[in-house]
């Protein structure tokens, strides 16, 4: 980015982070700067395989003792005003009241120990994903089975939720809850919403609430949403961000299977070479396990097309820049103020040949543009997530403090020293050669 970009972007940011503190101090709860924790509640202990696989019993044995794993206080020194802890919400479905009790309360106990250190909490809800369900699985109509259980789970939540005075906690009903920006024909997305919002109103008319989309809650889903909902202050609304996705997500083994065999895409594109990235990719698929079906050929031939589009479009902070304009213009539409608006999760995931870590520079580069490009529009950002692989911010999950050079990438209190002198300093910056 030419310096002149630089400074113009840092006077946006700066005005944008003054209008939050004014918003700050009429009393909207600040979701300014977080990271998702995953190690309380995302994935629940289980029994058997296949169709016999069941939750364990406890379902969460490690929820408190996960605490020890994060200084809480020197990551809100250095800049976090919040963590979002997902919950699945398998569990609490499936359990006895026993075991019901036994996730609330550990849930609150999380909850109160992360307040102790000065941070909000949003929690945000999972369908169970035991056997693989989409989340959608659970939005089987207004009066569908699945989804009476569900919403009555959420509304259990929302009073547990209701009784804490520790400090600031807000709820998210449901994650990523369809593929589809809307549903043409059968109950959208919004429908559910609504009600469940309406039924967590009638039991914490205080709670605030993360609105979202369709469309994996991404920003198509977002700029279609048009509700009566997003007037009411108590609720913010929540976007994901993982664009341009051949780079966030190459290696993914669980998306579109040429992902798999993607490596060595940098951001922006300018920073590498098309050859470059040809040849590490080439060379992952000859090795890479790909899923059962998966036609190795022509998902290295799609690899290779995405690739080469990537870096005929010339990727990188421009085309970040479109899509936040894309919610900044529906924002305009809806009314909706700065400070109500939070990228929930946004996150690369680290490139690895042989278990080494490779490109980290691009990955920085990603983190400092994206986010900067957030709080230009004076909206928060969630980072996804804090330390587990392979979207982790920590060089090892081992570490006891997160990747100085990607805290200093975020703009968080980082000192200079601390960025030179973190563990494994040495990573290489580019592609591996």
């Amino acid at each position: 980015m030419r310096p002149w970009i630089c400074l113009a972007a840092a006077a946006v940011i700066a005005a944008g982070v003054a209008a939050a503190g004014t918003a700050a101090a009429a009393g909207t709860p600040a979701f300014k700067r977080g990271a998702t924790l995953v190690e309380f509640f995302q994935f629940p202990a289980t029994t058997g395989d296949g169709d016999a696989k069941s939750y364990a019993d406890p379902a969460y044995p490690q929820a408190r003792a996960a605490l020890t794993l994060f200084d809480f206080d020197e990551l809100h020194r250095i800049g976090f005003d919040h963590m979002r802890v997902p919950l699945d919400m398998g569990p609490l479905m499936q359990g006895d009241e026993r075991q019901r009790r036994k996730i609330l309360d550990d849930l609150l106990a999380v909850i109160a120990a992360i307040h102790r250190h000065g941070l909000n909490v949003l929690v945000t809800l999972f369908p169970p994903s035991l056997h693989h369900e989409l989340p959608e699985t659970y939005l089987d109509g207004l009066d569908g089975p699945k989804f009476r259980i569900y919403a009555a789970m959420v509304e259990r939540v929302a009073a547990a939720l209701a009784s804490v005075n520790t400090g600031v906690v807000a709820l998210e009903p449901m994650n990523e809850p369809q593929s589809k920006c809307r549903v043409r024909f059968g109950t959208d997305w919004t429908a559910y919403q609504e009600v469940m919002v309406e039924r967590i109103r009638g039991i914490a008319p205080n709670l605030p609430l993360f609105l979202t989309g369709g469309c994996w809650s991404n920003i198509e889903g977002i700029v279609v949403l048009d509700t009566d909902l997003l007037r009411d202050r108590r609720n913010f609304v929540s976007v994901h961000f993982y664009y341009p996705f051949l780079f966030t997500h190459q290696g993914a083994t669980w998306t579109m299977p040429y992902l798999a065999g993607t490596i060595g895409v940098p951001f922006p594109a300018s920073a590498g070479s098309l050859d470059d990235t040809l040849s590490l990719t080439r060379a992952r698929f000859r090795t890479v396990t790909l899923a059962p079906g998966v036609d190795r050929q022509a998902a290295e031939a799609k690899a290779e097309s995405e690739i080469r589009r990537y870096f005929q479009e010339a990727q990188g902070p421009a085309q970040i820049g479109q899509w936040m304009n894309q919610v900044a213009d529906w924002q305009a539409r809806q009314r909706v103020d700065s400070d109500r608006i939070v990228f929930t999760e946004f996150g690369a995931m680290k490139q690895t040949i042989e278990g080494v870590e490779i490109d980290r520079a691009s990955r920085a580069r990603w983190l400092r543009d994206t986010s900067a490009a957030i709080e230009s529009h004076g909206w928060g950002w969630t980072a996804f997530v804090l330390r587990d692989d392979p979207f982790g911010l920590y060089v090892r999950e081992s570490d006891r403090d997160p990747d100085p050079r990607l805290m200093r990438a975020l703009r968080l209190d980082v000192p200079e020293t601390a960025a030179k002198s973190g563990p494994r300093a040495g990573l290489p910056d580019g592609p591996a050669r």
